[in-house]
């Protein structure tokens, strides 16, 4: 873990890369089945926070939508690529979305401004893909000294070596704990109770 951001209080986030998403690209189709399967798992987590009263954030590609809302993506990336995972992904209510226009979370977003706010100290990274849009949100979030949980099982890249490289890349390079799924709730019990210690 990156030792420079030693807080008092350890509290993590969950951020959810780019799921809200049309597939309409090159091997899109590939990326969509791999995403699919993922849902249960991102759903596990996603209740995991829910139930620990946990921020859940979607960081998204805004495809160039003028004026973008959540309404006006989950329209434009609607298609039978895409159905069965936004019917299952959508954000909640009390969840925060941002908008971003490219790869990185932190490009040109308040991303980094609301986790402060938040108090946040760890990020739970999941989405795709792998090896672009989650990988260079979790270069841009340790270079701003957040820890990084990555449940490798809740990722997905276009190809299994593109996968393994980002993970490689994450856990060797930027000090990430790569676990998974199943292991997040520990991980977070662990995390929060360090605060009543």
């Amino acid at each position: 873990m990156n030792s420079s951001n030693q807080k008092d209080k350890q509290l993590p986030a969950l951020l959810i890369v780019d799921l809200i998403n049309s597939f309409t690209f090159k091997h899109g189709s590939v990326l969509a089945e791999k995403s699919i399967h993922m849902v249960p798992k991102i759903n596990y987590i996603r209740d995991i926070f829910k139930n620990k009263k946990l921020p859940t954030i979607y960081v998204n590609d805004h495809y160039k939508i003028e004026n973008p809302t959540q309404e006006k993506l989950i329209k434009h990336c609607l298609n039978p690529l895409s159905y069965e995972l936004i019917k299952h992904i959508q954000p909640n209510e009390e969840d925060y979305f941002i908008f971003k226009p490219n790869y990185s979370g932190f490009y040109l977003t308040n991303l980094d401004e609301l986790l402060k706010k938040l108090n946040i100290t760890h990020l739970v990274i999941v989405g795709v893909a792998g090896n672009r849009c989650v990988l260079f949100t979790a270069n841009d979030a340790f270079m701003r000294d957040y820890n990084l949980i990555i449940p490798q099982d809740a990722i997905s890249s276009v190809t299994d070596y593109d996968e393994k490289v980002a993970i490689y890349m994450m856990k060797d390079i930027l000090n990430a704990m790569v676990i998974q799924t199943q292991e997040i709730e520990e991980m977070i019990d662990h995390l929060v109770s360090n605060n009543y210690q």
